[in-house]
């Protein structure tokens, strides 16, 4: 019976939004649907484009780790497979952001490159 509880417990705090702090694919969604996007658009190779809209292909990761510096060539992928341009959705969710930031920032404008940068603070109460 105790296991049952504590399933259904699991279960209930598993549904609420408040777990969506470490789901990466809810604030996507989210970003996606309020620029009018398509969120997970499939590519013919599958790859799967975090959110494309009429002018844009993004890639969204969490700003706090290593993955940031992988979405800026995912994005040129995305852009160069549909014709958009590219941009990136980076989700602060950690106090450590501000760093990967910064590098990402200087290597879009150290190369010229024609990334949309979009920033989104996704803890209580901001930065």
């Amino acid at each position: 019976m105790k296991i049952r509880g504590l399933l259904s417990l699991y279960v209930l705090i598993m549904a609420f939004p408040s777990n969506a702090l470490e789901n990466e694919d809810y604030y996507n969604r989210q970003f996606c649907s309020e620029i009018l996007g398509q969120a997970e658009y499939k590519l013919p190779d599958r790859s799967r484009i975090d959110c494309l809209i009429d002018t844009h292909a993004y890639e969204a990761d969490w700003a706090d780790g290593l993955k940031v510096y992988e979405s800026i060539g995912q994005s040129l992928y995305y852009a160069a497979e549909t014709g958009k341009k590219p941009g990136i959705l980076l989700l602060v969710r950690k106090k450590n952001s501000d760093k990967h930031i910064r590098k990402v920032k200087r290597v879009i404008e150290n190369w010229g490159l024609p990334i949309k940068l979009v920033i989104q603070d996704v803890r209580q109460g901001g930065i």
